[in-house]
């Protein structure tokens, strides 16, 4: 299964909608994935799953979603120059050693016109530190409010690039 990581706790998120749109371009390819949005992890992981503790709840969310997933896409949010913290939250208490290995990709968005370069670069360096795998083509989304409605991605343009590189990203 292929897990879609929408990494922002900010409700209804541009993240999700990208998120949606990849899950339907998989779907309509006959291929199975899932989608976590952060938004729905438990107010407080992050005191009660770091550090070496761990929810049974939280556990099994972690399980299903990066330790049982053949690979990972990371749809990431510029936020202050970088990536949320809620996503170096979640990264933070997760078991790497089931992580080590993984292959990921990441797709950037931002409402100006880098696309979250500098939160890719980031964000990449944190994955190379726990041997995940990061595939080259990294989109990155600039003026995101463009390209979306209210559920998802509707710029054809953008949608024949993601498809493009999401085929790529399952060769990898």
């Amino acid at each position: 299964m292929i897990s879609i990581i929408s990494s922002t706790n900010r409700k209804k998120s541009n993240s999700f909608k990208v998120a949606k749109t990849c899950q339907n371009i998989f779907y309509k390819n006959g291929i199975e994935s899932d989608i976590l949005s952060l938004e729905n992890l438990p107010e407080d992981f992050i005191f009660n799953n770091s550090f070496g503790n761990s929810t049974p709840d939280y556990l099994e969310l972690t399980a299903k979603y990066m330790s049982e997933a053949q690979k990972i896409i990371f749809i990431i949010p510029e936020y202050n120059g970088s990536y949320p913290g809620v996503l170096k939250a979640f990264i933070d208490s997760l078991d790497h050693l089931s992580m080590a290995g993984k292959k990921s990709c990441l797709i950037g968005l931002s409402s100006g016109h880098s696309g979250a370069l500098r939160a890719l670069d980031h964000f990449t360096c944190v994955l190379h530190h726990l041997k995940i795998e990061v595939f080259s083509n990294k989109p990155k989304l600039s003026g995101i409010e463009k390209l979306i409605d209210e559920t998802e991605i509707v710029d054809q343009q953008t949608i024949k690039r993601l498809e493009s590189m999401l085929k790529e990203f399952m060769n990898f």
